[in-house]
């Protein structure tokens, strides 16, 4: 992975760097603190890590907007400080594309560690008297932590929000004594005040409005176009190939097929699913016809799903380790020395569309998305959205970034990972977009059949139709859902039809792997059983137990998730 660690005060222990062929890694020691690289060596004239007679620099991920950026007659490392200079603390704001970073002020004895404006990279940090230790592998502060025999505990409330959210809510994780730096957000360790200050904050949700949406369209698919170039010139700058990850969704669809159009051909489509299922067959359609190469990846039988202990280093348990774990089946084996960034639809739509499906005032303590409501009596909402003004924009902070997020961190150890629906001035302008206007992806599907009518001829796994075709939205107990799906839900609420997780009519039947495939049952419950002791608090150890035995395949995995945390780290 492509990152670092900051150590400040007296107990600085740290492990020393080894060389490997993989991960090049520094250090930088000055006064009371170590600065430790760790360097997958992609992008790497994007990336800073130096000291100079005034500052530290360390610098990580791809600045899209670094040629404009760059100041005549300066080079990157002399251009950063002099935007620091001129804009202050927050300099970065000024960045495009997934990053973070740290700047050391020698002459003010301060320091900046930031991440993006989304939290694309994570950045966790550990704060005890004037001891620091900040990083952006949440394993790198466990070691730390061991290594100098500091004590730190399970954040049960963290383990509920895991158990029923499937990741954690706010800047918490599953220990008490570590915590994430938010979204848009930097710290500041000056004279011995440690103060996080917020830089970027994505806008509120604009509920109405008199639009043209004929005018909305075409300045969306403008910003859109600007938001692809940025990211796929990043790749032609490294002579790199485009990897464009391709499903049967929407959102994927528009980032290769909007690409394609601008002349960003030569790409790689990649594609892991459950065989022959929709998420296979329609993204192999797109590609033949869109004459890519094209990379598939089974995801037949679950046994990516015995890769817990690999996915929990890397997550920390603070997210379901299953989505992690599909994604990492398939890069853990590709050669990433001539391959660019991986190119997603990340999010895509939550921002040209929403998971909001109706237009009233909904209260921020009926955040959805639980992979699981039997814990739902045991979560605490009380701080984790008092700083949104809606719904909309919580469940995109929580859901998406601190969610979705998580499933980058497989990429990002051999490479990075951009979504042109992750480009924030993109956002923006969808966000100036009245809610109305977006649910159920009305200016979506628009912008598609005006723009790209072609991209609409293949189906839509969500529909199992065609984009453009009709469909009929009715309202079921708060759920916007198309017509000719409804009599199949209220079957499955009474009981009366199997879920399409328990046949293999789904990208990630879960439940029918668990079923039929004994070796991967059989693993699942012994690693249960070997490790459900390790929970002390008995309630907690009780709920798990229950949830385990009587829960859905889903509901086992949120167990096992943190009982793997459990056993790696406490």
């Amino acid at each position: 992975m492509n990152g670092f660690n900051i150590s400040i005060g007296s107990m600085g222990k740290i492990d020393k760097p080894s060389e490997t062929t993989a991960h090049k890694q520094d250090y930088i020691a000055y006064k009371d603190f170590k600065v430790k690289n760790f360097s997958n060596h992609k992008f790497e004239n994007d990336n800073l890590f130096l000291e100079t007679n005034d500052y530290i620099i360390v610098l990580k991920g791809v600045i899209l907007n670094k040629k404009a950026l760059l100041e005549p007659s300066l080079n990157w490392e002399e251009t950063i400080t002099a935007l620091y200079l001129k804009e202050g603390n927050g300099f970065f704001k000024k960045f495009r594309g997934s990053f973070c970073g740290a700047l050391y002020d020698k002459k003010k004895d301060k320091w900046l560690v930031f991440t993006d404006h989304i939290g694309s990279k994570s950045l966790f940090y550990y704060k005890k008297g004037e001891v620091y230790f900040i990083s952006s592998k949440i394993s790198e502060i466990y070691a730390f932590l061991n290594n100098n025999n500091l004590s730190y505990s399970l954040n049960i409330e963290s383990a509920y929000n895991l158990l029923s959210y499937g990741y954690m809510l706010g800047d918490d994780t599953l220990c008490d004594d570590i915590h994430k730096i938010l979204p848009g957000n930097y710290l500041c360790i000056q004279d011995g005040n440690f103060e996080m200050i917020n830089y970027y904050k994505l806008p509120p949700s604009k509920l109405e409005g008199n639009v043209d949406e004929d005018e909305i369209i075409e300045k969306l698919d403008i910003k859109f176009r600007e938001a692809i170039q940025l990211q796929f010139e990043k790749d032609r700058e490294y002579s790199y190939k485009h990897l464009v990850t391709l499903s049967g969704g929407l959102d994927s669809r528009m980032t290769s097929w909007v690409a394609h159009q601008m002349g960003y051909v030569d790409q790689i489509n990649l594609t892991y699913s459950q065989s022959d299922y929709l998420d296979e067959t329609i993204p192999k359609k797109i590609a033949a016809d869109l004459k890519h190469e094209w990379i598939f990846k089974a995801l037949d039988n679950g046994m990516f799903l015995k890769d817990i202990d690999e996915i929990s280093t890397i997550s920390g348990g603070n997210a379901l380790y299953y989505g992690l774990a599909h994604s990492n089946s398939i890069c853990k084996y590709l050669n990433y020395d001539t391959l660019g960034m991986s190119h997603t639809g990340q999010l895509g739509e939550v921002v040209i569309g929403s998971n909001i499906s109706r237009l009233n005032k909904v209260d921020l303590k009926t955040l959805g998305g639980k992979y699981s409501t039997t814990m739902k009596n045991r979560n605490s909402l009380s701080t984790s959205f008092e700083s949104f003004e809606d719904l909309e924009l919580a469940m995109i902070y929580q859901r998406g970034f601190n969610g979705a997020n998580e499933g980058l961190k497989i990429v990002q150890i051999k490479s990075e990972t951009m979504s042109p629906f992750y480009n924030v001035d993109f956002w923006e302008y969808c966000r100036s977009i009245p809610l109305k206007n977006r649910m159920n992806h009305r200016i979506y599907l628009k912008w598609i059949s005006s723009k790209y009518p072609e991209a609409a001829n293949y189906k839509w796994t969500k529909i199992n139709a065609k984009p453009t075709a009709k469909q009929f939205i009715v309202n079921y107990k708060g759920r916007q859902i198309p017509l000719k799906k409804l009599p199949v839900t209220i079957l499955q609420k009474l009981g009366m039809k199997s879920s399409p997780r328990l046949t293999k009519n789904h990208m990630n039947p879960l439940e029918y792997w668990y079923n039929t495939n004994n070796d991967l049952k059989t693993f699942q419950d012994n690693y249960f059983k070997d490790n459900i002791e390790r929970i002390t608090n008995q309630g907690l150890k009780s709920d798990c137990q229950n949830l385990y035995t009587t829960g859905n395949a889903i509901e086992k995995i949120q167990v096992l998730t943190l009982l793997s945390a459990l056993k790696l780290n406490f």
